[in-house]
């Protein structure tokens, strides 16, 4: 999903791999191995290193496939399996290694025709070496206004940019990043996956979409409205042409938390990002910046203002590597500041398989080592 602190020098000997998604797979990683399998294209077509997207594929992305062709896609079973294997020095106490991470994917086109309809579930079978969760699971119509309107229902990705649920870092941008900050006892969930609606307007060089979600459970959170649920409004407007690198954007939010001893913490936030792709030997850049209040932190604290920003810049090394250096920090308007930094490298080894390697910088710590097996597989011939 992210972009923010890692710094450091590695040997890069040592990897093999090129595809990064969220250390232990806690977030989505869809590469969409039947979609590349079915139109017989590589995957840099849509990536600009798998999982991460280019301009194109962050249009197929937000508007749902629907400028995918059905009768292409009926080359291919609708299903793919995605297992990882981590390692990660970051968490104290735990187990290093991680090999307990499979997820099942199911996702297309319905109908004979044009695409009207489209979908996504993703069911983790295990995760973490535990049983997992259901984390993706939507439906979208997208044959209104023209075909530019996509009416998303289910639990569905927050609106942000792409690089909150799609990126090559090891660690992601939710470590420490602003979509995820913590103040005081309200934790944002700016990239999560939860349940409720979005409409999505794209036409051109420009697309806005808006949301309302409430809870980011398992199926049982369907129909959670209750009053002990997050329930937020969300909203992105961004320049977006699928043609060009460059994306320039801004995203907003305004919820309400429940409070542990009543009361709720109205709180909103503004953020605004820019992201132009590694082309003709210039590489790539990204950038977030946030701002956000909290009316009522909890535990009698005032109204708290934060902030946080990140910046990453990012680079192909030849046809199949990936290497990046990034920043961030976070200050939650209660006295708590953070700052990362990071380096990361990939690689793609062969078909469906990709690993990648990551040296992770915090403050006044040693260097932390992390890394990512990953396979996301097709059912079907390959």
């Amino acid at each position: 999903m992210r972009i923010h602190g890692k710094i450091g020098v590695l040997s890069f000997s040592a990897v093999i791999g090129c595809t990064t998604i969220t250390l232990a797979m806690s977030r989505p990683a869809q590469a969409m191995p039947n979609f590349a399998q079915a139109y017989g294209i590589k995957c840099s077509e849509c990536h600009i290193q798998v999982p991460a997207l280019n301009a194109y594929g962050r249009y197929i992305q937000r508007t749902g496939y629907a400028a995918l062709n059905p009768h292409v896609l009926k080359k291919e079973y609708p299903l793919w399996i995605d297992y990882s294997t981590t390692y990660t020095e970051q968490t104290p106490n735990a187990s290093q290694w991680q090999a307990g991470n499979l997820a099942i994917h199911a996702d297309g086109t319905i109908g004979p025709g044009v695409t009207n309809w489209s979908y996504h579930v993703q069911q983790w079978l295990w995760q973490g070496n535990e049983p997992g969760g259901l984390d993706t699971a939507w439906v979208a119509y997208h044959n209104l206004l023209n075909r530019d309107g996509h009416l998303f229902v289910g639990k569905i990705q927050s609106p942000g940019p792409s690089e909150y649920s799609q990126w090559f870092d090891v660690t992601g941008l939710s470590i420490n990043q602003p979509a995820e900050m913590t103040v005081g006892e309200h934790a944002y969930q700016l990239d999560a996956n939860r349940w409720g609606s979005k409409f999505v307007y794209d036409r051109g060089s420009f697309f806005g979409e808006v949301a309302y979600l409430t809870s980011g459970a398992d199926l049982s959170g369907f129909n959670d409205y209750s009053d002990d649920t997050d329930k937020t409004m969300e909203y992105q407007l961004a320049f977006a042409n699928p043609k060009k690198p460059l994306e320039v954007g801004y995203v907003g939010s305004r919820g309400s938390w429940p409070l542990t001893e009543g009361g709720f913490d109205q709180y909103y936030s503004n953020t605004f990002y820019a992201q132009r792709d590694p082309v003709k030997y210039i590489p790539g850049v990204l950038v977030t910046y946030q701002m956000a209040y909290d009316a009522n932190p909890g535990n009698g604290a005032p109204p708290a203002a934060s902030n946080g920003a990140s910046f990453e810049i990012y680079d192909n090394i030849g046809q199949r590597g990936m290497l990046s250096i990034g920043k961030q920090f976070t200050n939650d308007g209660m006295g708590n500041q953070v700052q990362v930094g990071n380096i990361d490298a990939s690689y793609h080894v062969m078909r469906f398989v990709f690993v990648y390697l990551e040296a992770a910088f915090n403050q006044q710590q040693k260097p932390t080592w992390n890394g990512l097996i990953w396979l996301p597989l097709p059912i079907g011939p390959i």
